[in-house]
């Protein structure tokens, strides 16, 4: 008997349903054939590449000939026969380099929670907790924060929300307000007058469960050049006159090893139809690993000898022309027929550039590089930045990674990069939210001796540059791209942004803060969702002095209390910093721009005089610069990008750890502070950030304490 042709149906669509259940993005339309030779791992092609790729030191016998055949090359084969999957030990037995990952392919998300986001930039502020652990002095750049929040869960839910989040992107906008902790504590705790900020919380209505990363297209770009080559505990260009005391097993350790198991781990995530091609860098660029499907690259073979292991030295080779690199990444692109083009709803199309970020030869401009990224994003192409080591250059990263789809991490060993990399790497390839702004109404704004309106003073997590300027359409904030992020108890990890406000003059005719966002999706498709927000009459009163004490402190969730805490705690950091640095070069004095010394610093900190207080000198061009960013007594600054990013060299010099005077007072006035707010929002991972201010109070206390020793040994004798 012949079933009904219903039943037949339905069985079909549910084989349809659960093969496609068990892929991490949708089926290609057909799969794409296997091109016998064409998709393994070729390295002799490196040597045929136009001289000096990769230079002839790596075939053996330096004086060979820039272009030898296959037959005039001596490849380096790799003793332990190595296997990613295995660890390696060291001649003590001890593993030096654990295994990355143990399966890939991918599991897909599950759960029934709804996904949040995360803005794109900075993913960590690793190089800045490591710098500090290993004594060296870390650049402004290096703490930001929106690295810095991506380490914590924000419950930015909705207190007035009526019905659930069923959008693709639902803000949920949340009040704070609180006297500065620095300003109250010079005060004796007396009250400083309260500041308020507005935090705006990136929810969605996306399931957990439903969501689904696109197939990709994918170029790995690894940096192979000298710098590569240094252990993980020292800065690449101190050798350059500079003795280091190794451990056998720290030298057996570089830069080079951890991160070809980056470029595994990558590869292990990859399901069998995701294309993806392998280029390595120096003095310039080649591609041993054509674009093609992963199913048709003999991974087993790739990761053996006579592939990545035996083909790649541990310590590095000759400059880094990162442009080079770049540009055959986009070449391998251009070139691959198998790949879809035009189709953001299919595919994703990004390139992972593996590298400690410090071009010395080539096209290494902040311009040059950041106009590769604007061409690779109208091409449709993506970039993560993976950095390397104690020296990855966030300056130059952050220089140049303002554009869409954009984002990068920092590395110091490949077990802190392994949970990352199989719990984040599905989100980390799918941007879903694009060119995000926040918008004023300009009647709500006050102008020239209007006291009724509001003043945006700052936006923190925002990765764009001169994001403290207001645009002539209203815009106080603009965010490339947002990046799912999961969702927990707690809240959103790294799920919130973050406004510094002045609020109407008390006892003015005030009006309603009247805001509008808009996004598009993957496709181009635009949305923008309107609402207004008020202060509570009490709250407005007391944030404008106008009384109210009661009112000093106020904040509508946990999520926006957090943010406030660690925007000020990287406001702090990056003072010292930015002093610290300005210290070593006095030659260079940086400048804030026109726009914002207009207000800057004074409506940031009214409760001091500010002019002297922050030694600022201006210019007649309207520019100003500041003598302090930490004062004593004073607030603590947000730093402007351009600020930070003051060194004129990308090879990052190392310098040891030092606290200045200011600092030394400011750390343990902010202690108190921090230790109180991370009780109130019960977040005990909050520890690890007075722990690192203890222990800058502490080395400094040490320092001067041997100081003062070796003075009153001078003395006596």
């Amino acid at each position: 008997m012949r079933p009904p042709a219903l039943l037949v149906a339905l069985a079909l669509l549910a084989l349809s349903v659960g093969a496609h259940a068990r892929l991490l993005q949708e089926e290609p339309p057909q799969q794409q054939q296997c091109r016998p030779g064409k998709d393994k791992w070729d390295y002799y092609s490196c040597y045929a590449a136009t001289p000096p790729c990769l230079t002839t030191q790596w075939g053996g016998d330096p004086q060979v000939p820039a272009h030898p055949s296959a037959a005039n090359c001596t490849k380096i084969k790799d003793k332990d026969d190595y296997n990613p999957f295995v660890p390696k030990e060291s001649a003590g037995g001890r593993d030096v380099i654990p295994p990355l990952v143990q399966s890939a392919q991918g599991a897909s998300v599950s759960g029934g929670r709804t996904l949040g986001y995360r803005t794109g930039g900075a993913q960590d502020v690793q190089n800045f907790r490591e710098n500090i652990k290993q004594g060296y002095l870390p650049l402004p750049t290096d703490i930001t924060f929106e690295g810095l929040v991506k380490d914590y869960f924000f419950d930015t839910s909705n207190p007035n929300a009526t019905k659930p989040c069923t959008e693709l992107f639902c803000p949920a906008y949340l009040l704070g307000v609180s006297p500065d902790p620095l300003v109250t504590s010079a005060k004796g705790g007396g009250t400083a007058e309260p500041e308020v900020y507005l935090a705006v919380g990136l929810d969605s209505g996306i399931k957990e469960s439903e969501f689904r990363r696109k197939r990709l297209q994918l170029v790995v770009v690894l940096d192979v050049s000298g710098s590569m080559g240094s252990p993980f505990d020292q800065y690449y260009y101190d050798a350059l006159g500079q003795q280091k005391n190794l451990t056998a097993a720290e030298m057996n350790v570089t830069k080079m090893d951890v991160a070809k198991e980056v470029l595994k781990g990558i590869v292990g995530q990859l399901a069998p139809d995701d294309i993806f091609s392998v280029v390595l860098f120096s003095d310039d660029a080649c591609a041993p690993k054509r674009m093609g499907p992963l199913r048709c690259a003999d991974v087993d073979t790739l990761f053996k000898q006579e592939s990545v292991d035996s083909d790649i030295p541990s310590s590095g080779t000759s400059g880094t022309a990162l442009s080079a690199g770049l540009d055959l990444a986009m070449q391998e692109l251009a070139a691959c027929s198998q790949c879809q083009r035009g189709n953001p709803d299919d595919v994703e199309t990004r390139i992972m550039l593996i590298s400690d970020e410090q071009p010395n030869i080539g096209d290494y401009t902040t311009e040059g590089l950041g106009a590769r990224l604007k061409k690779m994003v109208n091409n449709g192409t993506y970039i993560t930045i993976i950095g390397v080591g104690l020296d990855f250059n966030t300056e130059l990263v952050e220089a140049i990674s303002k554009v869409r789809g954009t984002l990068y991490f920092s590395v110091h060993s490949p077990g802190e990069f392994k949970k990352r990399l199989v719990q984040d790497f599905d989100y980390a390839v799918t941007p879903l939210v694009f060119d995000l702004s926040l918008a004023v109404d300009s009647a709500s704004l006050a102008t020239g001796g209007d006291t009724g309106g509001w003043k945006i003073l700052h936006v923190y997590g925002s990765p764009m540059p001169n994001d403290t300027a207001l645009s002539s359409d209203g815009t106080v904030m603009k965010i490339q791209t947002l990046f799912p992020s999961p969702k927990t108890d707690q809240g959103v990890k790294g799920g919130v942004v973050l406004l510094r406000m002045r609020p109407p003059t008390a006892g003015a005719a005030s009006r309603p803060l009247a805001l509008t966002v808009a996004y598009s999706d993957r496709t181009g498709k635009s949305f923008s969702t309107q609402r207004a927000v008020e202060l509570p009459a009490g709250l407005a009163a007391a944030a404008a002095g106008g009384g109210g004490a009661g009112f000093l402190t106020y904040y509508q969730s946990s999520g926006v209390r957090k943010a406030v805490l660690l925007a000020r705690y990287a406001d702090m950091l990056q003072g010292w910093l930015v002093d610290e640095w300005a210290a070593i070069d006095k030659s260079k004095t940086v400048l804030v721009n026109a726009t914002l010394c207009a207000a800057f610093p004074s409506e940031f900190c009214p409760a001091v005089q500010a002019a002297s207080a922050y030694k600022v000198e201006k210019a007649s061009n309207g520019t100003c610069s500041l003598g302090r960013w930490l004062p004593p007594g004073a607030c603590a600054l947000p730093v402007p990008v351009p600020v930070m990013i003051q060194l004129g060299q990308w090879e990052r010099q190392s310098k040891n750890l030092t606290v200045n005077a200011d600092a030394r007072q400011a750390f343990p006035a902010f202690l108190p502070y921090l230790e109180s707010e991370t009780k109130a929002v019960g977040d005990t991972t909050l520890k690890q950030e007075a722990d690192l201010l203890r222990k800058l109070v502490a080395k400094e206390a040490a320092a001067d304490e041997a100081a003062a020793a070796e003075v009153a040994n001078k003395e006596q004798l």
